[in-house]
Protein backbone atom coordinates (compact mmCIF):
# COMPACT_ATOMS: atom_id res chain seq x y z
CA UNK A 1 0.00 0.00 0.00
CA UNK A 2 1.17 3.75 -0.51
CA UNK A 3 1.96 5.94 2.04
CA UNK A 4 -1.17 7.41 2.91
CA UNK A 5 -0.67 11.43 2.36
CA UNK A 6 -0.37 13.99 5.51
CA UNK A 7 -1.93 16.91 5.30
CA UNK A 8 -2.51 20.44 7.02
CA UNK A 9 -5.52 20.60 4.55
CA UNK A 10 -6.61 18.37 1.87
CA UNK A 11 -3.80 18.61 -1.12
CA UNK A 12 -1.73 20.82 0.66
CA UNK A 13 1.69 20.01 2.59
CA UNK A 14 1.06 19.43 6.15
CA UNK A 15 3.09 22.27 8.53
CA UNK A 16 3.98 22.44 12.44
CA UNK A 17 1.18 22.84 13.99
CA UNK A 18 0.51 25.59 16.68
CA UNK A 19 -2.42 26.98 19.27
CA UNK A 20 -3.36 29.38 17.14
CA UNK A 21 -4.53 27.22 14.15
CA UNK A 22 -7.75 27.73 12.97
CA UNK A 23 -9.06 27.25 9.26
CA UNK A 24 -12.76 27.66 8.58
CA UNK A 25 -13.96 26.64 4.86
CA UNK A 26 -17.04 25.44 2.91
CA UNK A 27 -17.52 21.53 2.53
CA UNK A 28 -17.96 22.39 -1.12
CA UNK A 29 -15.28 24.92 -1.45
CA UNK A 30 -12.37 22.24 -1.28
CA UNK A 31 -14.31 18.74 -2.77
CA UNK A 32 -16.30 20.95 -5.56
CA UNK A 33 -12.41 21.36 -6.56
CA UNK A 34 -11.74 18.01 -6.29
CA UNK A 35 -14.56 17.05 -8.29
CA UNK A 36 -16.76 15.53 -4.49
CA UNK A 37 -13.74 12.90 -3.87
CA UNK A 38 -11.21 13.44 -0.97
CA UNK A 39 -8.55 10.55 -1.08
CA UNK A 40 -7.39 8.55 1.75
CA UNK A 41 -5.47 10.95 4.41
CA UNK A 42 -4.55 12.48 7.40
CA UNK A 43 -3.79 15.03 9.43
CA UNK A 44 -1.26 15.46 12.17
CA UNK A 45 -2.11 17.32 15.35
CA UNK A 46 -5.47 18.86 13.72
CA UNK A 47 -8.89 17.92 13.79
CA UNK A 48 -12.06 18.63 11.29
CA UNK A 49 -15.21 18.69 12.22
CA UNK A 50 -17.75 18.97 9.22
CA UNK A 51 -21.49 20.59 9.37
CA UNK A 52 -23.22 18.58 6.63
CA UNK A 53 -25.99 20.72 5.71
CA UNK A 54 -27.25 19.08 2.83
CA UNK A 55 -25.83 16.08 0.21
CA UNK A 56 -24.80 13.43 1.72
CA UNK A 57 -22.09 10.10 0.82
CA UNK A 58 -19.26 8.07 2.32
CA UNK A 59 -16.75 8.65 4.68
CA UNK A 60 -13.81 6.42 5.26
CA UNK A 61 -12.44 5.98 8.96
CA UNK A 62 -9.47 4.03 8.74
CA UNK A 63 -10.95 0.88 7.67
CA UNK A 64 -14.68 1.91 7.47
CA UNK A 65 -16.97 3.32 5.30
CA UNK A 66 -19.28 4.78 6.87
CA UNK A 67 -22.71 6.35 5.07
CA UNK A 68 -23.32 10.41 5.47
CA UNK A 69 -26.41 12.16 4.97
CA UNK A 70 -27.41 15.23 6.21
CA UNK A 71 -27.59 16.89 8.55
CA UNK A 72 -25.24 15.74 10.58
CA UNK A 73 -21.60 16.50 11.76
CA UNK A 74 -18.37 13.93 10.99
CA UNK A 75 -15.71 14.59 13.69
CA UNK A 76 -12.17 13.56 12.41
CA UNK A 77 -9.54 13.49 15.75
CA UNK A 78 -6.05 13.90 14.45
CA UNK A 79 -4.27 10.78 12.56
CA UNK A 80 -7.36 9.23 12.15
CA UNK A 81 -7.28 7.98 8.37
CA UNK A 82 -9.73 9.57 6.27
CA UNK A 83 -11.73 10.26 3.09
CA UNK A 84 -14.91 11.22 1.68
CA UNK A 85 -16.58 10.17 -1.31
CA UNK A 86 -19.68 12.47 -1.84
CA UNK A 87 -22.43 12.02 -4.07
CA UNK A 88 -22.86 15.23 -5.78
CA UNK A 89 -22.88 18.86 -4.32
CA UNK A 90 -22.82 18.82 -0.52
CA UNK A 91 -23.13 21.99 1.11
CA UNK A 92 -22.07 22.83 4.66
CA UNK A 93 -18.67 24.19 7.02
CA UNK A 94 -15.63 22.01 7.65
CA UNK A 95 -13.92 23.80 10.76
CA UNK A 96 -10.21 22.54 10.91
CA UNK A 97 -8.46 23.27 14.35
CA UNK A 98 -5.39 21.93 16.53
CA UNK A 99 -7.03 19.38 18.66
CA UNK A 100 -4.66 19.77 21.68
CA UNK A 101 -6.25 22.40 23.43
CA UNK A 102 -9.69 21.61 22.87
CA UNK A 103 -8.26 18.48 24.64
CA UNK A 104 -6.98 20.48 27.17
CA UNK A 105 -10.22 22.80 27.82
CA UNK A 106 -12.83 19.71 27.57
CA UNK A 107 -10.09 17.90 30.49
CA UNK A 108 -10.60 20.93 32.64
CA UNK A 109 -14.68 21.58 31.54
CA UNK A 110 -16.10 18.45 30.93
CA UNK A 111 -14.02 15.50 31.22
CA UNK A 112 -16.54 13.00 30.15
CA UNK A 113 -15.95 14.50 26.44
CA UNK A 114 -11.85 13.33 26.38
CA UNK A 115 -12.62 9.65 24.46
CA UNK A 116 -15.51 11.50 22.41
CA UNK A 117 -12.77 14.03 20.75
CA UNK A 118 -10.07 11.37 20.38
CA UNK A 119 -12.99 8.87 18.36
CA UNK A 120 -14.11 9.34 14.72
CA UNK A 121 -18.04 9.41 14.38
CA UNK A 122 -20.72 10.37 11.89
CA UNK A 123 -23.25 12.47 14.58
CA UNK A 124 -26.67 12.37 12.99
CA UNK A 125 -28.63 15.33 13.51
CA UNK A 126 -32.66 16.59 13.54
CA UNK A 127 -34.00 18.59 10.63
CA UNK A 128 -34.37 22.22 11.70
CA UNK A 129 -35.39 25.26 10.35
CA UNK A 130 -32.01 27.92 9.52
CA UNK A 131 -33.87 30.15 12.39
CA UNK A 132 -34.06 27.47 14.78
CA UNK A 133 -30.28 25.68 13.97
CA UNK A 134 -28.49 26.01 17.17
CA UNK A 135 -25.14 25.18 14.81
CA UNK A 136 -24.97 27.68 12.81
CA UNK A 137 -24.38 30.89 14.71
CA UNK A 138 -21.75 28.63 16.32
CA UNK A 139 -19.96 27.94 12.70
CA UNK A 140 -20.52 31.93 11.81
CA UNK A 141 -18.77 32.55 14.69
CA UNK A 142 -15.82 30.40 14.21
CA UNK A 143 -15.76 31.47 10.84
CA UNK A 144 -15.46 35.23 11.94
CA UNK A 145 -13.07 34.13 14.35
CA UNK A 146 -11.08 33.01 11.61
CA UNK A 147 -11.51 35.93 8.92
CA UNK A 148 -11.01 38.70 11.74
CA UNK A 149 -8.39 37.68 14.23
CA UNK A 150 -9.28 39.70 17.08
CA UNK A 151 -7.26 39.89 20.17
CA UNK A 152 -7.18 36.38 21.92
CA UNK A 153 -9.18 34.77 19.07
CA UNK A 154 -7.72 31.86 19.74
CA UNK A 155 -9.22 31.41 23.14
CA UNK A 156 -12.69 32.39 21.76
CA UNK A 157 -12.41 30.00 19.06
CA UNK A 158 -11.67 27.05 21.09
CA UNK A 159 -14.33 27.92 23.37
CA UNK A 160 -16.69 28.36 20.39
CA UNK A 161 -15.24 24.59 19.24
CA UNK A 162 -15.82 23.16 22.33
CA UNK A 163 -19.49 24.72 22.74
CA UNK A 164 -20.02 23.04 18.99
CA UNK A 165 -19.05 20.03 19.60
CA UNK A 166 -21.21 20.10 22.76
CA UNK A 167 -24.33 20.88 20.98
CA UNK A 168 -24.04 18.55 18.55
CA UNK A 169 -23.97 15.50 21.46
CA UNK A 170 -26.82 17.24 22.69
CA UNK A 171 -28.65 16.99 19.56
CA UNK A 172 -27.62 13.73 18.67
CA UNK A 173 -30.30 11.99 16.60
CA UNK A 174 -30.56 8.10 16.24
CA UNK A 175 -31.88 8.33 12.67
CA UNK A 176 -32.51 5.79 10.20
CA UNK A 177 -35.61 3.18 10.18
CA UNK A 178 -34.81 1.49 13.46
CA UNK A 179 -32.95 3.67 15.02
CA UNK A 180 -29.81 1.60 15.24
CA UNK A 181 -26.22 3.14 15.24
CA UNK A 182 -23.71 1.59 12.68
CA UNK A 183 -21.52 -0.98 14.71
CA UNK A 184 -17.61 0.02 14.06
CA UNK A 185 -15.87 -3.30 12.27
CA UNK A 186 -13.03 -6.25 14.36
CA UNK A 187 -10.60 -4.24 12.54
CA UNK A 188 -11.43 -0.52 13.01
CA UNK A 189 -12.08 -1.90 17.11
CA UNK A 190 -8.37 -3.37 17.08
CA UNK A 191 -6.73 0.16 15.77
CA UNK A 192 -8.88 1.78 18.29
CA UNK A 193 -7.73 -0.13 20.98
CA UNK A 194 -4.22 -0.13 19.76
CA UNK A 195 -4.22 3.79 19.90
CA UNK A 196 -5.39 3.98 23.29
CA UNK A 197 -2.62 1.67 24.36
CA UNK A 198 -0.44 4.08 22.84
CA UNK A 199 -1.62 6.91 24.05
CA UNK A 200 -1.43 5.36 27.85
CA UNK A 201 2.28 4.04 27.27
CA UNK A 202 4.07 5.79 24.61
CA UNK A 203 6.05 7.23 27.22
CA UNK A 204 7.17 3.90 28.27
CA UNK A 205 8.66 2.85 25.24
CA UNK A 206 7.11 -0.52 25.47
CA UNK A 207 8.53 -3.02 22.76
CA UNK A 208 6.21 -3.97 20.19
CA UNK A 209 5.75 -7.56 21.78
CA UNK A 210 3.64 -5.84 24.63
CA UNK A 211 1.21 -4.27 22.61
CA UNK A 212 0.20 -7.04 20.30
CA UNK A 213 0.14 -9.06 23.80
CA UNK A 214 -2.52 -6.54 25.08
CA UNK A 215 -4.19 -6.76 21.92
CA UNK A 216 -4.42 -10.56 21.39
CA UNK A 217 -2.50 -10.80 18.48
CA UNK A 218 1.30 -11.18 17.29
CA UNK A 219 3.65 -8.17 15.87
CA UNK A 220 3.12 -9.95 12.83
CA UNK A 221 -0.45 -9.18 12.63
CA UNK A 222 -0.05 -5.99 14.23
CA UNK A 223 1.82 -4.80 11.73
CA UNK A 224 -0.69 -5.83 9.25
CA UNK A 225 -3.38 -4.40 10.67
CA UNK A 226 -1.42 -0.80 10.95
CA UNK A 227 0.10 -1.01 7.28
CA UNK A 228 -3.35 -2.10 5.23
CA UNK A 229 -5.48 0.19 6.97
CA UNK A 230 -2.82 2.98 8.36
CA UNK A 231 -0.75 2.72 5.61
CA UNK A 232 2.21 2.66 8.39
CA UNK A 233 3.93 0.60 10.73
CA UNK A 234 2.92 0.30 14.49
CA UNK A 235 6.66 1.77 15.41
CA UNK A 236 5.57 4.64 13.34
CA UNK A 237 2.16 5.12 15.10
CA UNK A 238 4.03 5.19 18.44
CA UNK A 239 6.63 7.53 17.28
CA UNK A 240 3.97 10.00 15.43
CA UNK A 241 2.27 10.32 18.76
CA UNK A 242 5.58 10.65 20.52
CA UNK A 243 6.42 13.41 18.28
CA UNK A 244 2.92 15.39 19.05
CA UNK A 245 3.30 15.26 22.43
CA UNK A 246 6.69 16.71 21.85
CA UNK A 247 5.37 19.43 19.91
CA UNK A 248 2.85 19.86 22.41
CA UNK A 249 5.67 20.54 24.85
CA UNK A 250 7.75 22.42 22.76
CA UNK A 251 4.40 24.80 21.92
CA UNK A 252 2.95 25.16 25.09
CA UNK A 253 4.88 24.52 27.89
CA UNK A 254 8.16 26.78 29.37
CA UNK A 255 9.73 23.28 30.26
CA UNK A 256 13.40 22.98 28.59
CA UNK A 257 14.07 20.71 25.95
CA UNK A 258 15.77 18.33 28.82
CA UNK A 259 12.47 18.12 30.39
CA UNK A 260 10.42 17.83 27.73
CA UNK A 261 12.84 14.90 26.72
CA UNK A 262 12.56 13.25 30.50
CA UNK A 263 8.34 13.74 30.66
CA UNK A 264 8.85 11.68 27.11
CA UNK A 265 10.80 8.76 28.83
CA UNK A 266 14.15 9.56 26.94
CA UNK A 267 17.23 9.39 29.59
CA UNK A 268 19.12 10.83 26.73
CA UNK A 269 18.48 14.69 25.86
CA UNK A 270 20.77 14.20 22.60
CA UNK A 271 18.97 11.01 21.41
CA UNK A 272 15.90 13.14 22.03
CA UNK A 273 16.79 15.66 19.85
CA UNK A 274 18.15 13.39 16.88
CA UNK A 275 14.67 11.70 16.80
CA UNK A 276 13.10 14.55 17.15
CA UNK A 277 14.72 15.71 13.83
CA UNK A 278 14.64 12.83 12.36
CA UNK A 279 10.49 13.12 12.56
CA UNK A 280 9.93 16.83 12.42
CA UNK A 281 12.56 17.82 10.22
CA UNK A 282 14.00 20.14 12.64
CA UNK A 283 15.55 20.18 15.94
CA UNK A 284 13.47 20.89 18.98
CA UNK A 285 15.27 24.39 19.62
CA UNK A 286 14.17 25.39 16.03
CA UNK A 287 10.96 24.46 16.60
CA UNK A 288 10.12 26.00 19.33
CA UNK A 289 12.43 29.38 18.21
CA UNK A 290 13.59 30.17 14.98
CA UNK A 291 11.91 27.95 12.67
CA UNK A 292 8.09 28.32 13.91
CA UNK A 293 5.50 29.60 11.18
CA UNK A 294 3.05 32.02 12.06
CA UNK A 295 0.00 30.43 12.10
CA UNK A 296 0.01 27.28 9.87
CA UNK A 297 -3.44 27.08 8.50
CA UNK A 298 -4.31 31.16 8.17
CA UNK A 299 -1.92 30.61 5.35
CA UNK A 300 -3.93 27.61 3.98
CA UNK A 301 -7.16 29.88 2.99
Amino acid sequence: MNKIPNYALYGETAQPVWHESLHVESISKRSGAHNWEIAAHRHDGLLQLLYVQSGGGEVLFDSDRVPVQAPCVVFVPAQVVHGFHWAGQVEGQVITAAQHPLESIAQVLAPGLSSQIRKPHVIALPHWREDEDPLLPLCRALSEEYHNRAREHVACSMSLLLALFVQTLRHEHLGGDDGQRRVPSRRSQQLTAFRELVDMHFREHRPLNAYASDLGMTVATLGRLCQEHLGMTPMNVINARMVLEAKRGLGHSDLSVKGIAHELGFVDVGYFSRFFRKHAGMSPSDFRGGGRPSAALARCS
